[in-house]
């Protein structure tokens, strides 16, 4: 009988710690709960990207440009016996710059839990002409709900692809790329105000057959030849500062 009283003195508080594992386990490896909001923000975006011939992607072009241009202007110059005081004036890189500020919408949908959640967004933009359409990802998005949920702040970070042209226009094929990261204030879930950083932007506009139509130029004609800033226009931009405002449905 001792034995016996031993062996269940020994095994009980083992079983009991067995039993809590078991369910502690069953309780972390649970599926959490996923629920989805949906988020539309207004938003002021200034695109301010400098050109050089190191610009990603649409460098080439703009060194090409540059250097088909300058030739034609010296040939220009030449064929019309101009002087020092009245050659035209050389091209440069940095002249092929886009800057504009665009007025943005983006309908969002996020994923996930109160703390942590997955955020998609379609971005539309339009600004001096020009017009972005494109789409948002943000894998890491992090919050930290404050009085009991009615104020709460949030860390997102990802990135914006957008597919870029003129209004109205055909022609040109243009592309801008922002990895960009946000810090927010969510008000009882409805209003949020979101204040973002693009740590990197890069994007240009190109019409080829602009392009093509400029190599055609005749210095002997009397116009100096067509400036390739219409047809080509672009570079990149670190540290853009934006603003939006959003409502929760």
């Amino acid at each position: 009988m001792r034995l016996h009283h031993r062996s269940t003195r020994v095994f009980a508080p083992a079983g009991l710690a067995c039993a809590a594992i078991v369910v502690a386990l069953g309780t972390w490896a649970r599926p959490v709960r996923a629920d989805a909001r949906s988020v539309v923000r207004f938003g002021v975006v200034p695109i301010d990207l400098a050109s050089s011939a190191d610009t990603p992607v649409i460098g080439g072009s703009i060194g090409d440009a540059v250097l088909a241009y300058n030739a034609a202007a010296r040939a220009y110059d030449a064929a019309h016996e101009l002087g020092p005081a009245t050659t035209t004036e050389a091209l440069e890189p940095s002249s092929f710059g886009l800057r504009s500020t665009f007025l943005t919408i983006a309908p969002a949908l996020e994923i996930g839990g109160e703390r942590a959640y997955f955020r998609l967004e379609a971005s539309i933009g339009f600004g001096d002409g020009l017009r972005a359409i494109g789409i948002g990802l943000y894998p890491l998005n992090l919050a930290l709900p404050l009085r009991r949920g009615a104020i709460t702040t949030y860390l997102s970070a990802g990135g914006v692809a957008s597919w870029l042209d003129y209004t109205g226009s055909d022609g040109e094929i243009g592309a801008l790329l922002m990895a960009r990261a946000a810090l927010g204030v969510r008000l009882g879930g409805r209003v949020a105000v979101e204040l973002g950083y693009g740590a990197f932007v890069v994007g240009g506009l190109v019409d080829r057959a602009r392009l093509r139509t400029m190599t055609d130029y005749d210095p002997q004609g009397a116009a100096p030849p067509p400036r390739p800033e219409t047809a080509l226009s672009g570079g990149e931009q670190r540290g853009l500062v934006d603003l939006s405002v959003g409502i929760g449905f």
